[in-house]
């Protein structure tokens, strides 16, 4: 028998039980729909994600006081704007494989020291080396007042790090002294609706109050682990005169564009280690790049795809079960059928492709719904805000996921047609 004259007759068997046919197709367009939905989900949230961290930059190496025991891996996002204990970035201490501190102990912090900054400056490979200060103070501005974080910067060093543009304004320069760049929710929350451009902002730090000029307006962060939304960045000879006793909570280095930023962090974890007169196992400080940051979230969203894929394939194994059901009372409904054309010559390979057809018929429809289906789910949540992102290979995953449990489903089913004895096929009532 052709495969055209099988793909017909296939046809017309469907289509004379429309209604059973619909309701087994729909459990494969569940099963598709939630498939391709929920991993375009998670190719959306890596998406986001990735493009975020295309704003880390390539070449800022980020260190900050405490070591990370059992993994070294962190978990902050810092690039988000602020949060943890280190206002002016990554939000906490990071990890050379990843994040700040979420997964496995984290040891007790020990301060970094502007003499570590002075030695890591000499590495071969480093351009930059920016020594931060964090310190709080309370703005007061046309009767409101707010709890403020600022951090002290070098102001060439920030300039050339950041990937942050600027709104309005300029950014510091080494001349300044009681000038103040601010961060974006600093200018577009807290002191909302204020003109604060070229103005003066008082700021009371440890009782005393200073006016502070501001000088430039950051844009939101897209990713930068060197800027933070919710700070206030002014001279780091400022800040210095200001705590004088302090340490640094956070070092950027900057990598000459000749040297790999791997290569770099290797040696700096190496220098500190010597300084700081520690092991590996012991290290009080974590150094965290872009690269270690974009591994670790690989990582997870890898591991969300296949969670979420796993789940959505329980409901299509749940429609593969109902093909099976339907093709099941096909062929007893059938078997009558079966024996007229057994005893008209027709082999038992060609009953079972018959079958097989009819499966892949219902697996095909329902793939074919089922995607459509899940375009119309990624719009709506891309309208409320999540990201979703399906791709061609994930539309013929789909289908051909779903034709292959539709024929999987109807192999038992076709293989019994196929056996049936023509003599005793003819007499079943």
């Amino acid at each position: 028998m052709k495969t055209r004259d099988s793909a017909q007759y296939a046809y017309h068997n469907l289509k004379s039980r429309k209604l059973r046919a619909w309701l087994t197709i729909l459990g494969i367009i569940i099963g598709v729909a939630s498939i391709v939905t929920l991993i375009s989900l998670a190719n959306g949230v890596n998406q986001q994600i990735t493009n975020r961290l295309s704003g880390l930059g390539d070449n800022v190496i980020q260190i900050t006081p405490g070591g990370t025991h059992s993994t070294r891996v962190g978990g902050n996002f810092g690039f988000a704007g602020g949060g943890g204990s280190a206002p002016g970035g990554a939000g906490g201490a990071g990890g050379r494989n990843g994040f700040a501190g979420a997964f496995g102990y984290q040891d007790e912090q020990q301060p970094l020291t502007f003499n570590d900054a002075t030695e890591l400056a000499r590495l071969s490979g480093v351009a930059y080396v920016d020594a931060r200060i964090t310190l709080r103070g309370t703005a007061a501005l046309r009767g409101r007042n707010a709890s403020v974080t600022m951090t002290g910067v070098d102001p060439t060093a920030f300039r050339t790090m950041s990937t942050t543009p600027l709104v309005q304004g300029r950014q510091l320069s080494a001349s300044d002294r009681y000038s103040a760049v601010l961060g974006f929710r600093v200018y577009n929350s807290t002191f909302a609706n204020q003109d604060l451009l070229n103005r003066q902002l008082p700021i009371t730090i440890n009782g005393t109050s200073y006016a502070f000029r501001v000088v430039g307006l950051l844009n939101q962060t897209s990713g930068s682990f060197s800027v933070s939304d919710n700070a206030i960045y002014i001279p780091l000879t400022l800040a210095k005169s200001l705590t004088p006793n302090a340490d640094p909570s956070q070092v950027f280095l900057m990598t000459q564009a000749s040297f790999a930023t791997d290569d770099v962090a290797t040696r700096v974890e190496q220098t500190l280690l010597d300084l700081h007169r520690k092991t590996i196992d012991t290290e009080d400080f974590t150094i965290t790049t872009a690269a270690t940051i974009q591994s670790t979230v690989s990582q997870v969203t890898d591991l969300l795809t296949l969670f979420l894929g796993g789940i959505a394939a329980i409901s299509l194994i749940v429609g593969g079960i109902g093909v099976a059901n339907t093709m099941f009372m096909s062929v007893l409904e059938r078997t009558k059928e079966i024996g007229i054309l057994k005893a008209l010559g027709m082999r038992d390979e060609d009953i079972t492709a018959l079958f097989l057809f009819e499966a892949a018929a219902i697996g095909l429809v329902g793939g074919i719904v089922g995607v459509a289906l899940s375009f119309g789910l990624s719009t709506v949540l891309s309208a409320l805000g999540v990201p979703t992102l399906i791709t061609l290979d994930l539309v013929l995953l789909g289908l051909s996921f779903s034709i292959i449990v539709g024929v999987v489903s109807g192999i038992i089913p076709a293989r019994n047609a196929a056996k049936l004895q023509p003599v005793e096929a003819l007499r079943y009532e």
